[in-house]
């Protein structure tokens, strides 16, 4: 597998008509100065944007060109000053958002059931009316990006297809076809599913023209997320940039799921975050540098490549303090990845996703919310879906709403039946005959009637709860009538369900004191609880969710990979890199705050003192050392303790 280059700016170049004098100021030795110098090693250039515009001097298209494009031969001599300094150049291509086209071409447009087109109206401002590739648009990007693979030769170093997204379409092209297959247009998911098959192929094809010019470019398609919808039409992809703004759309959750869930499809992986303080298109704001550390040392303790987006002025030139701080984290990223690239990450459990291939960014509160509970808990986990291979993981959860088919159904009972251990919430693991796999030993009694309701504190996993203290859940769960398996928590019922005017005090009725009955059951290798923790954990974190949580992988996985005594906001990633003989524990100590109704802020480094990792890896281990600081700790009974960690440590296992 070819590995990418580590450390990427993804510049946005996507300019009006309006504007005069594009690219007046480039000078190309400036140009690629300023970005060496930011210790960047790969720079994603524009050939044509979301506004429709070329960057370059096309032949075939010249009516396309930017009308304002004073610097005519843009496109190529940014490629050639990076090239210069020794700096990839992938390029850019617009796909599914193309204003000029847009407005030019109606019949291109990605319609609605009731034939209006996708996106906004074209007397408000955006680029968002969105194209259909099963129309002749194909026959215009293919001879598009024919061109820029000529224009560019053998410098061409790569394609960056954006907006690729799974979009459901009725346009003639699109009805026509699903008539021929014999799809009913009708059918809004048989439509979604055809929509997914359109994009799945022209990705392929797309490829096949690209490959025909050069055939160790790279290509990929963004689509803002990489999830099960990627997996179908993973071989198109050379690698996987996985788009996660924190500070926009997608929040600080989203990246470690995309990420855990990118890695175990077999390709090289670089995560993609802004300078921006809010996201795309923020020209004139600077992200803290904490935030950028956090974001990008997030992305290497992954063993993931970095790429941060910023976006060129109109006139062509680079802000000078953008490039300060992409190359004060970038710096210190260059100090530190030779311990993450390559590396392959170190794990106990995974996390049996429950999204739709047919759709992208479709994360459950049960699937973010199991994943920052885990993450807090510092259990290694991979996300995965449904076909992977469960036997790599000692342990699987199954998320709150994972309803199964009969296949999953028996390959979760001949995992158990293989020594697998299982921890489910609630529906997980219900197949939609309202049947749990035969290893849970339970029987599914339908939802709870009076909630919310009560778990009482008491046996193995109420531990380090206060003894028989009831501990409300507010979210309904599930009744449970244990066949095989034994009850190992239990729960009490309110007086009465809250609703019309039967009701008490501010918020639910209290506990009646009346009889107990299961709120987990164990079975061999298997705990099921019956109420939805991971989604309520999502919901407002109570802290007893992640206790009765954490108490169950005690009971089921003795042995943890790392445990540490530093606080939940602390996240652990390990490493192997087995070539080197060496693994490492990347450390970091940064926490988002909601100073602000829209966004999570970062300001500054959270420094912590006297950090112990009490380690069980598969190898032994003699010797620790921080890098790249070079300074030895003392390693005892696989426990080693850090004397600081400021915002990020690495610490070498050899």
């Amino acid at each position: 597998m070819k590995q990418l280059c580590s450390r990427q700016v993804h510049l946005d170049f996507h300019t009006s008509e309006n504007i005069p004098g594009i690219g007046a100021r480039f000078d190309p030795q400036d140009f690629a100065n300023t970005v060496k110098e930011a210790h960047v090693n790969s720079m994603t250039v524009f050939a044509r944007c979301h506004h429709g515009w070329l960057y370059y001097p096309s032949e075939r298209f010249p009516e396309l060109v930017h009308p304002h494009l004073e610097y005519k031969n843009l496109l190529l001599d940014q490629v050639r000053a990076l090239h210069k300094k020794g700096i990839n150049a992938p390029v850019y291509i617009t796909v599914q958002w193309d204003y000029h086209s847009a407005s030019t071409h109606p019949e291109w447009l990605i319609r609605k059931k009731d034939g209006s087109h996708e996106g906004g109206p074209f007397t408000e401002p955006g680029f968002y009316q969105s194209l259909c590739v099963n129309t002749s648009y194909w026959e215009f990007l293919k001879a598009h990006t024919a061109e820029v693979c000529e224009l560019l030769g053998d410098e061409l170093d790569g394609i960056f297809f954006d907006i690729v997204g799974i979009r459901p379409c009725w346009c003639a092209s699109c009805r026509a076809e699903m008539k021929k297959l014999g799809i009913d247009a009708a059918d809004d998911m048989a439509v979604r599913r055809f929509a997914k098959f359109v994009m799945d192929r022209f990705k392929r094809e797309m490829s096949e023209v690209v490959h025909k010019y050069k055939k160790d470019c790279t290509i990929f398609y963004n689509a803002g997320h990489i999830g099960p919808c990627t997996k179908e039409s993973r071989d198109a992809y050379s690698h996987f940039e996985l788009e996660s703004l924190a500070s926009g759309a997608w929040g600080y959750l989203h990246f470690p799921i995309t990420a855990r869930y990118a890695r175990t499809l077999g390709k090289d992986c670089m995560g993609m975050t802004g300078k921006f303080h809010t996201e795309w298109g923020d020209f004139h704001s600077l992200k803290n540098l904490a935030a950028l550390e956090f974001e990008c040392f997030r992305m290497l303790s992954y063993g993931f490549a970095a790429s941060i987006g910023d976006q060129l002025e109109p006139n062509g030139t680079l802000g000078k303090a953008a490039y300060r701080l992409i190359g004060n984290v970038f710096g210190q990223m260059e100090e530190r990845e030779e311990w993450a690239r390559p590396s392959k990450a170190l794990v106990e459990a995974a996390v049996l996703t429950n999204e739709d291939p047919n759709y992208e960014q479709q994360l459950s509160d049960s699937l973010m919310g199991a994943s920052q509970m885990l993450e807090e808990l510092a259990i290694q986990f991979d996300v995965i879906d449904s076909e992977m291979d469960f036997s790599a993981y000692p342990l699987l959860f199954l998320l709150d709403d994972f309803v199964v088919t009969e296949s999953v159904r028996k390959k979760l009972d001949g995992y158990v039946k293989q020594g697998g251990r299982i921890i489910a919430c609630a529906k997980g693991g219900l197949s939609e005959e309202n049947k749990y796999p035969s290893c849970f030993g339970t029987e599914y009694c339908g939802e709870t009637k009076q909630y919310p309701d009560f778990i009482v504190a008491a046996g193995a996993l109420a531990a380090g709860l206060e003894p028989e203290n009831e501990y409300v859940i507010y979210q309904q769960g599930v009744s449970l009538d244990p066949t095989a398996g034994k009850t190992i928590l239990t729960a009490r019922a309110p007086y009465f369900k809250r609703e019309g005017d039967c009701f008490c005090s501010h918020r639910y009725t209290p506990s009646a004191k009346g009889a107990a009955y299961p709120a987990a059951v164990k079975n061999g290798n298997v705990i099921l609880f019956s109420h939805p923790l991971f989604g309520q954990y999502r919901s407002n974190a109570p802290f007893w969710c992640k206790k009765l949580v954490s108490n169950a992988i005690d009971c089921l996985l003795p042995t943890r990979l790392v445990r540490h005594n530093g606080p939940s906001t602390m996240t652990v990633s390990l490493l192997d890199q087995e070539d080197k003989g060496r693994a490492a524990v990347h450390i970091l100590s940064y926490i988002p705050v909601r100073k602000s109704a829209t966004i999570d802020i970062v300001e500054e480094r959270t420094v912590l003192h006297n950090v112990t990792l009490k380690l069980e890896l598969p190898k032994a281990f003699s010797s620790a050392r921080l890098v790249p600081e070079n300074i030895p700790l003392p390693m005892e009974n696989g426990s080693v303790t850090i004397p600081e960690i400021n915002g990020y440590a690495i610490v070498e296992l050899s």
